[in-house]
């Protein structure tokens, strides 16, 4: 949406995010408990700071954009890290300070516009990829294991014979991560001008198919490992849309955007030091993200 259709657009933008990619690991395959979580890692960004660039080329009804975006690396919330006994009860929990590495995206979509004389409905595909890394340091945390606890037996984290660890330096070591998503979107925008200057519209996307690959590197002198995701994900990954334009001129629009992304825990298989293991992983994404551009008309 601009404030003129036209042979090319670019948009320059500013975007603000907060969202949490969830690191999922189950018991074993073999063992009655496999449908149970056992280790749960949640990678905040809270917030993340994106600048962009969008290309939107417009041929008769039909319109092509390429978007390219890259995050500033900044302390980025936490990442927590929690344990779960078989009866699901949590055992270990740690927080750690999260900083975010580098992170950096890309995009395609065609569409075709239907222009009625009320609104204005838009089908579209969408191609889309996506890096981002972590690195979780200056962790403490609550051990209820039987290694930890006071007693030799296996308690909640927050019992009293839970043994706290206050900082990094003394036991936990950190946890560095990284994550690449692929996805193949469909959906639709629909826009209604309410005034001669405001343009305002909704839109849907849901992928048939994405696919995630996750890895992470435990840093312990003791437990020094990295652990491997392969996510197959089948009609589980949505995004809803808020949009307004605001015409200044023929030439000149200022876009802002209210997005919501939202891939639902997926199972998948794991390596273990580059060696299947007998665990499944899990990943899922939840994020919310506020943007605001300049579309230029030529």
């Amino acid at each position: 949406m601009c404030a003129k259709n036209f042979s090319f657009n670019l948009i320059p933008y500013f975007a603000v995010e907060t969202s949490v990619i969830e690191e999922a690991y189950y018991y074993e395959d073999y063992s009655k408990y496999a449908d149970e979580m056992c280790s749960l890692l949640e990678w905040e960004q809270k917030p993340s700071y994106i600048f962009g660039l969008e290309g939107v080329f417009n041929l008769n009804k039909f319109v092509f954009s390429l978007d390219f975006s890259a995050k500033l690396p900044v302390r980025s919330g936490s990442m927590m890290d929690s344990d779960y006994w078989m009866d699901g009860m949590k055992f270990n929990y740690s927080i750690n300070e999260n900083y975010l590495d580098k992170g950096f995206a890309a995009k395609t979509g065609f569409a075709y516009n239907f222009d009625f004389s009320v609104f204005s409905f838009k089908p579209l595909i969408q191609f889309s990829y996506s890096f981002i890394s972590f690195n979780a340091k200056n962790g403490y945390g609550w051990y209820g294991g039987s290694a930890h606890s006071s007693d030799g037996n296996v308690h909640s984290w927050d019992s009293p014979y839970a043994h706290y660890y206050p900082d990094g330096k003394y036991h936990l070591a950190g946890v560095d991560y990284e994550n690449q998503t692929f996805s193949i979107l469909a959906g639709f925008d629909f826009s209604k001008i309410l005034f001669n200057k405001w343009r305002t519209g909704i839109g849907f996307l849901i992928a048939p198919f994405t696919y995630a690959y996750a890895k992470d590197h435990h840093l312990g002198k003791s437990s020094n490992f990295y652990s491997e995701d392969f996510v197959y994900i089948w009609f589980k990954n949505f995004q809803f849309s808020l949009k307004n334009d605001f015409i200044i001129s023929q030439r000149l629009s200022v876009n802002s955007v209210i997005e919501g992304n939202f891939i639902l825990l997926t199972k998948s298989k794991n390596y273990y030091n580059g060696e299947l293991n007998q665990q499944k992983g899990g990943f899922s994404y939840k994020g919310f993200k506020a943007t605001v551009g300049f579309c230029i008309s030529f």
